[in-house]
């Protein structure tokens, strides 16, 4: 239903406040504007099989066919192993907290381990050690996660196929035997700096 607008009559002291150019020039043009809905050009959708609301009305009905098919999706499956034997300090249903460090590369962060059922489930600061005082970053917020990361690694690899463990122990062997061989002169050692 179009709604009419009422302009607000002149004011009793004589003056007069006009909204634009338009308004004050009382064109014929402006009347007709004025007293239309839409403005020009607007109308041009009517021909148009696709209009506005129809437009609004298929995406909103598309809207709905892509909530509902997201109904479809499943979890993904995932297989937990329940304990056979638990720990005698564990009680069911309740956390457990327990001191540990993070090792860096300049040291390590006292961090305070929360596990759940036996499944480490929070990392914060260790408020009793004096280095941090219970401070700790993102980074050891974050390492909680690399246990659960599902790229992780759950077995041993040779350039890029899987191996077993006997692959390793022969191939310790090897590498023992070619440094023995000559005192050790073809052996280097690549590792990570640590301060234990």
């Amino acid at each position: 239903m179009k709604r009419v607008i009422q302009h607000p009559t002149s004011s009793a002291t004589g003056r007069t406040y006009w909204r634009s150019l338009g308004e004050y020039a009382r064109t014929p043009d402006f009347e007709e504007w004025l007293h239309r809905e839409f403005p020009a050009g607007a109308a041009e959708w009517d021909q148009d099989p696709l209009s506005r609301r129809s437009f609004i009305r298929l995406m909103g009905a598309s809207l709905a066919l892509a909530g509902l098919g997201l109904s479809g999706c499943r979890r993904p499956e995932a297989h937990l192993v329940p304990f056979t034997q638990s720990p005698e300090w564990v009680i069911m249903g309740k956390n457990l907290s327990f001191a540990t460090a993070q090792p860096r590369r300049r040291g390590a962060i006292p961090l305070l381990a929360t596990t759940f059922d036996g499944r480490p489930t929070k990392m914060e600061g260790n408020p009793l050690h004096p280095a941090s005082l219970g401070a700790s970053d993102n980074h050891a917020q974050a390492s909680v996660l690399d246990l659960y990361d599902p790229a992780r690694r759950h077995f041993l690899t040779r350039s890029g196929k899987k191996a077993t463990v006997t692959d390793f122990e022969a191939e310790i062997t090897k590498i023992r035997t070619e440094g023995t061989r000559d005192a050790g002169a073809s052996l280097a050692i690549l590792a990570d700096e640590t301060l234990s």
